[in-house]
């Protein structure tokens, strides 16, 4: 299966484009807007050569290499930072006007766009607090000469501030924002470099252990995970990556249970043209697995839905991991509450799980309760799914993408305070 990606300022212009150069059984894998118009991305039958090579078609990307990080697997549509690290310049120290003496300060708004302005006007807006004078202490009265010295009146110390209670970083302060509770932000906040991005990094790489999936993995992987976390999708993804670097995979699906389950996983490998296979039995799962490792293949497997609240579905992906010998990866969704994704990092990670795919981060502004989950649970984050399209493939894991992904949302962030 070759993919073909095109051009153009409205979706039916871009379809049609492909209708005429690649015929008509060409298959829209999918399209998304770009600042320019539509991309489109459509596959034809092996054989099938353009009708007329399109002017503004880009160049065709080279194949990724095994165990290296490719442009193919970075989703830089997904992963620019230059498309929200935009803001107006921060304003210089002598463009600040000093408060007068008999003023206060006025509070920032509450508000997402003010509590943003407070990662960068911190540094600037302690000067001014700090400029206003304090109000003079009553003047003692003075003593008489019948006055005993004991009753003498002392006078009022000045009101400072508790120095046990220090200011929260900036670093600390955007975790709030991406989702966790005070609590965890404090701990996450471990650097204190002047940049926002620099230091999520830094933090990331203290706190989160890093192991991509290989593109060839050599042991059979079974993606597992609750309801809607999107396994099939990341079992097609990891299949395309291991055909892209020159690999045969197998395709197996062991969810009987939903409705339509294998049904569409069987409809993803005819498009990529790979065998699919489905196992009612742990037996035809080992057998499966055992003659396509003998044959070269890599073996992705889709299991069923379980969830710990159902223990009887835990403990029935528990048997499959250990009785076949499958390697766990669990499909994470970034879009849930924190307390419900430490549950499940937990439960996965009792069943022997080590690492995990955190999914649906396009559904979501607070990515990072999912990342938290993950260093409570002690899993390692080995890939990012940031689209539902198969095309748009799966990114690995690394603490400055997972940086840049945290600090997407929020294009209120000037530039030089996150780059």
């Amino acid at each position: 299966m070759r993919v073909f990606t095109y051009f153009a300022s409205t979706l039916p212009e871009a379809i049609a484009q492909v209708r005429a150069e690649l015929g008509p059984k060409a298959v829209v894998l999918s399209w998304r807007s770009t600042r320019g118009g539509i991309e489109i991305s459509a596959s034809a039958e092996p054989g099938t050569k353009p009708r007329a090579k399109s002017a503004v078609s880009p160049p065709e990307r080279a194949k990724p290499v095994l165990g290296t990080t490719s442009k193919q697997e970075t989703l830089a549509q997904h992963f620019k930072p230059e498309d929200f690290l935009m803001g107006a310049p921060r304003p210089a120290a002598a463009d600040i006007v000093p408060l007068a003496p008999a003023s206060k300060p006025k509070p920032a708004p509450v508000s997402g766009r003010g509590t943003a302005a407070l990662l960068g006007r911190q540094a600037a807006a302690r000067p001014l607090v700090q400029e206003a004078a304090p109000k003079p202490a009553p003047a003692p009265p003075k003593p008489t000469a019948k006055a005993a010295p004991a009753t003498q009146a002392k006078p009022t110390p000045a009101l400072e501030p508790p120095a046990n209670k220090p200011a929260p970083s900036r670093l600390a302060m955007f975790w709030t924002r991406a989702g966790l509770t005070r609590e965890q932000a404090m701990a996450m906040a471990l650097s204190d470099h002047a940049q926002l991005r620099q230091a999520l990094s830094e933090s990331l790489s203290q706190k989160l252990k890093f192991e991509p999936i290989e593109a060839a993995p050599t042991r059979p992987i079974v993606l597992v995970g609750p309801p809607g976390a999107g396994k099939t999708a990341a079992v097609a993804k990891l299949a395309t990556r291991a055909l892209a670097v020159g690999y045969e995979a197998l395709l197996i699906s062991v969810d009987s249970e939903r409705c339509g389950g294998a049904e569409q996983l069987r409809a993803m490998a005819d498009r990529l043209g790979t065998p699919f296979e489905t196992a009612t039995t742990l037996q035809d799962l080992s057998r499966l697995t055992k003659q396509a490792r003998q044959a070269g293949q890599c073996v992705f497997v889709d299991a069923a839905a379980a969830s710990p609240m159902q223990p009887s579905d835990m403990r029935s992906t528990e048997r499959l991991v250990q009785e076949v010998g499958l390697e766990p990866i669990l499909c994470m969704p970034a879009d849930l509450r924190y307390e419900d994704l430490e549950d499940l990092g937990l439960a996965f990670a009792e069943i022997g799980t080590k690492r995990a795919i955190v999914t649906r981060f396009d559904l979501t502004k607070r990515r990072a309760s999912a990342v938290f989950a993950l260093h409570k649970a002690g899993i390692a984050l080995a890939q990012i799914s940031a689209t539902p399209f198969i095309t748009g493939g799966i990114a690995l894991a690394s603490a400055h993408r997972v940086a840049a992904l945290l600090l997407e949302p929020f294009d209120d962030i000037k530039a030089e305070d996150a780059a």
